[in-house]
């Protein structure tokens, strides 16, 4: 006979349609809440990959007897040097370049009145300069339109997480509040983990931690070594324009070491304002300009990524670059993103799993 609340809880719960229910039920709170505070899990996820990191940086100073808090300290000075001087120096290019394009794009088909031309001999296309002079000026219009005002309310105060309370501060607050839940996270980042896994049955979480921690290496090692590599080609195409006197240099290198992370699509994209930048110097120096790109991403697909991407996930130099190309073919330009993480993590758990299990290691007529 059930004489207490808590026997009677146990007796029901033992029902595994119960369970079945209630689990549906919390599956429904879950997504009900992820779906109203998206604004906020956003922020949070964004200040915890902050912390994930540079929590290897703070990890190291510990080891030589720098007090954690010392080093969040030292790190978000840091941080918010790079911040301002991006902001004081680069801020002003990205503006000045949106607003020259619009006027730069319609010279294009001048210089290709060559290529023209030859065109108008062809049958069917002898209104081609026209069309394209025609498609450029609409884009270009589009572009000042719809480009111009969305920068001018994003680095102004229109852009907002959290909705009406940061709208009154506008960006600045967002990020503001973005650096400072990522400074706890930096503090307390062993117990937000441990945190996380106490949620789970206590049968579940070694199985957890241990994908969590393989997952935190593959992807966390992706993504350090994939900053340098777009830092180290955001300085190359900087300092490549900066020789050759193209206006809003850095600018269009932060452009650059932004869309490194995509594949063979985002030199292209990076390139195409400086191109439009040079038209008024010439074919000689749009050809300099192209040089200057085509030489970075050669460095970068055949040096950088390799050496870079390879020791920070622990591939080779020939794997990484294998990752990549089977990324593109299965999945796109997505798939070539997300490459090498995964086939890191695919290694790790071949290592673990796999080369260490009976199958792999006893010969199939022994015993």
């Amino acid at each position: 006979m059930l004489r207490t609340i808590p026997e009677l809880l146990a007796w029901l719960w033992r029902s595994p349609w119960l369970r079945l229910v209630v689990y549906l039920g919390l599956l429904v709170l879950v997504l009900w809440l992820a779906r109203s505070l998206t604004s906020v899990i956003v922020t949070a996820l964004v200040a915890y990959t902050l912390a994930f990191l540079v929590n290897p940086l703070l990890s190291w100073l510990q080891r030589r007897k720098v007090a954690r808090p010392l080093g969040v300290l030292l790190v978000l000075v840091v941080l918010l040097a790079l911040v301002a001087l991006l902001s004081w120096t680069v801020l002003a290019q990205v503006v000045s370049l949106v607003g020259q394009l619009p006027a730069l794009i319609p010279r294009l088909p001048e210089l290709l009145g060559g290529v023209f031309t030859r065109l108008n001999t062809v049958p069917g296309l002898e209104n081609a300069q026209q069309q394209f002079t025609t498609f450029l000026t609409e884009q270009a219009q589009q572009l000042s339109s719809n480009l111009g005002p969305t920068l001018q309310r994003v680095f102004t105060s229109g852009s907002t997480v959290l909705g009406g309370v940061v709208s009154a501060v506008g960006w600045i607050g967002q990020g503001v509040l973005i650096f400072i839940l990522s400074a706890y996270f930096m503090l307390d980042y062993e117990r937000v983990g441990r945190g996380l896994l106490r949620v789970l049955p206590v049968m579940w979480q070694p199985g957890a931690r241990q994908v969590a921690t393989d997952v935190g290496d593959s992807f966390g090692g992706y993504l350090r070594g994939q900053l340098l590599v777009g830092l180290a080609v955001g300085v190359l195409v900087a300092l490549g324009l900066l020789v050759l006197g193209i206006p809003n240099a850095l600018a269009i290198g932060l452009l650059a070491a932004v869309l490194d992370i995509v594949p063979y699509l985002g030199p292209v994209i990076a390139a195409l304002p400086a191109v439009l930048l040079a038209l008024p110097s010439g074919w000689v120096t749009v050809l300099l300009v192209v040089a200057v790109f085509v030489v970075a991403n050669q460095i970068e697909g055949n040096f950088l990524s390799p050496y870079i991407l390879g020791k920070t996930t622990d591939l080779s130099s020939a794997g990484v670059l294998l990752a990549i190309l089977a990324g593109l073919t299965l999945g796109g330009l997505v798939g070539a993103v997300l490459a090498i993480p995964i086939v890191t993590l695919l290694k790790k758990w071949i290592e673990r799993y796999w080369l260490n299990s009976v199958a792999h290691d006893v010969p199939p007529n022994s015993g």
